[in-house]
């Protein structure tokens, strides 16, 4: 069976330009997690200054040991 012949700068240029593009898409989603870090930050910044952090969440309850009569 003969092989057929690969055209290598066809290869490498492929090659080149996906790396290109997942570095560009990189970028692009370090930015976005930089930027959503920094509102996130901004946000908790008023209200951390209160005594909220310390509050429970209104559903929470601490668990109760039950017993259970197994005859």
């Amino acid at each position: 069976m003969a092989r057929l012949p690969q055209d290598k700068d066809r290869i490498e240029r492929a090659t080149r330009e996906a790396q290109s593009i997942i570095a560009i898409e990189r970028e692009a989603r370090e930015a976005k997690t930089a930027r959503l870090r920094e509102q996130r930050l901004s946000s908790e910044a008023p209200a951390s200054a209160g005594a909220t952090a310390a509050k429970r969440k209104p559903g929470a309850r601490k668990a109760t040991h039950k017993t259970t009569d197994a005859r």
